[in-house]
């Protein structure tokens, strides 16, 4: 736990005091915080009591107050449920505003990590409790300067070339064979990631229009569809730097029609959901070259209005983007009034996709995706061939 990085970034965003509380791995924000290693055994509650200055203070059962020796700070421990409440109404005593991963509404789900009846005792107190989520985002989701270089010089570019040549083999294999298997053709990929020194979570979505209309499908060794002449493709890749834990993600998706020429409903689709993406790209431009906030909320705005306006919004049935660190979904700012709103700033530092979507059920499904990037001075970042602004045609013979 880097404390005068909390506190620096406490004082800036004016939080009084942050109260990280846990429950059997109940808040994972909270043992990232601290550095807790997550195979420590942990069955009491503990909380670290974090001031705007000064040293932390660390409350822990007794029969487990070793898993937190390592946190400077000073240290008390607790045996009853009545010791566990009377301290943190005795430590929480000095501040009247106290910071906690807990979301009003819960606009923010994945802030939200510690329960009502905690959020109630610490009311009790007479305590206001706000969402700790700006916060987390200063701390967890800007990246360093070596992860920002590392992104734009070597994942990003190695990720387009395993989406390009993928995109080849499918080509080739239906072109000298007549088909190509979904599945064969993500594992090509993932062969790829080998090659160029990439891993990921999960393996690469490859899906012909019909099984793309599911945003989230994947095709397995017992489930897959042929890729023929003439169809749609999407291809959704995710990798960052094999064997370098703190890389950061780059997160593509791009569009392949199987012949020469893409037929006019298809290209039609593609160019709503491009017009949407490229909107919200220039909002966010705009309003960092202007000095002004924005916030996740609004993007998911922009992007979603241009698809409501070509009538086929009930056919985007997603958020826009989702923050990108080490993680693919990472803590930071999400591009959403959709499933969530979003109501954090996007700021210097940090990474987020934007991919608008169209997915009617049984026929088609399209998606463009691209990786913003803001730099610590607010300038705005596209580590892609971009623009993309059409379907990517592939002959593969008649």
């Amino acid at each position: 736990m880097n404390i005068t990085n909390i506190q620096s970034a406490m004082h800036e965003l004016g939080v009084e005091a942050w109260l990280l509380m846990d429950f059997r791995g109940s808040n994972s924000i909270a043992w990232n915080i601290i550095n807790l290693p997550a195979n420590t055994h942990c069955t009491r509650r503990w909380a670290v009591l974090i001031p705007q200055s000064g040293e932390p203070t660390i409350l822990s059962h007794a029969i487990e107050s070793f898993t937190l020796q390592y946190l400077d700070g000073h240290h008390i421990e607790y045996s009853r449920w009545t010791e566990w409440q009377s301290y943190l109404q005795e430590i929480t005593a000095p501040f009247n505003c106290i910071s906690m991963e807990y979301s009003p509404m819960n606009d923010i789900p994945v802030n939200a990590k510690v329960d009502a009846g905690s959020i109630e005792l610490l009311r009790s107190f007479g305590k206001t409790i706000v969402s700790s989520a700006t916060l987390v985002q200063q701390l967890s989701a800007v990246w360093t300067a070596q992860q920002l270089e590392d992104n734009l010089t070597k994942t990003a570019p190695s990720l387009h070339k395993v989406m390009a040549e993928t995109a080849t083999y499918i080509a080739q294999k239906v072109q000298d064979h007549g088909e190509c298997s979904e599945y064969e053709a993500q594992q090509y990929a993932v062969s790829l990631f080998a090659k160029y020194g990439l891993c990921s979570d999960s393996h690469p979505i490859v899906a012909i229009g019909k099984n793309a209309a599911s945003p989230h499908y994947a095709p397995h060794a017992s489930h897959y569809s042929m890729i023929k002449h003439k169809d749609i493709v999407l291809i959704d890749m995710w990798a960052k730097l094999d064997g370098e834990p703190q890389s950061t993600y780059s997160d593509i998706t791009s569009m392949f029609y199987i012949g020469e020429q893409v037929p006019e409903y298809e290209q039609t689709l593609f160019s709503i959901i491009a017009k949407a993406r490229d909107k919200g790209i220039a909002l966010i431009k705009d309003r960092f070259a202007d000095n002004k906030e924005i916030f996740g909320y609004e993007v998911d705005d922009a992007v979603r209005s241009c698809i409501d306006n070509a009538g086929y919004g009930q056919y985007f049935i997603h958020r826009t983007g989702h923050s990108i660190t080490t993680e693919t979904h990472g803590s930071g700012t999400n591009m959403d009034n959709y499933e969530t709103k979003d109501t954090r700033p996007i700021i210097p530092g940090t990474s987020f996709s934007i991919e608008p979507g169209i997915y009617i059920r049984g026929e088609i499904g399209m998606r463009t995706e691209v990786d913003v990037i803001i730099d610590y001075d607010g300038k705005v970042i596209i580590p892609t061939d971009y623009p993309q602004q059409y379907i990517h045609p592939l002959y593969a013979g008649a």
